[in-house]
């Protein structure tokens, strides 16, 4: 193909692209977000049910994506405390994200958390009786849950 040809083509295919989330999902940045409140889970129960949403346990990355997340929670009116992808099950203290394995940069403890009490706190949660900052909690506790996924995208080809 000549130079010209493949400029041709190459102009004459527009891509569109839009995100959205599923309905009943909310939007924030590239990432939609699912407040599940139909039935309390245990931390590994809410894990997996993310994951038949093709989803993850919430990982709250920044300042904006905390606040977004708790004024959202404020809304909804329930009162309810949410788990979060955060976990120190594997090493004491050593915080990780449950779907990339990453340390937690970015934190939001409500004081004196964490506090591991009793020695069995091993899962996360945005605590209700805690204004929505993070509490560790015991994994076996039933909460509602907050799953995340990326926005979809939208494509067509014009040419």
């Amino acid at each position: 193909m000549t130079p010209l040809l493949l400029a041709l083509l190459f102009c004459s295919i527009v891509a569109t692209a839009s995100g959205a989330c599923p309905e009943g999902w909310h939007q924030f940045a590239a990432s939609c977000y699912a407040f599940i409140d139909a039935q309390p889970l245990v931390w590994t129960e809410a894990v997996r049910y993310c994951s038949t949403l093709h989803a993850k346990l919430v990982e709250i990355e920044s300042s904006a994506e905390d606040n977004f997340l708790k004024n959202h929670a404020r809304s909804l009116h329930k009162n309810e405390t949410y788990w979060i992808g955060l976990t120190d099950a594997l090493v004491e203290g050593k915080f990780i994200w449950q779907s990339t394995q990453d340390d937690a940069v970015f934190t939001d403890w409500a004081p004196p958390e964490p506090n591991d009490f009793k020695h069995d706190e091993d899962c996360t949660s945005l605590e209700f009786g805690y204004h929505y900052q993070w509490n560790d909690a015991q994994c076996s506790m039933h909460y509602d849950l907050i799953c995340e996924k990326e926005k979809e995208i939208e494509g067509d080809l014009i040419g």
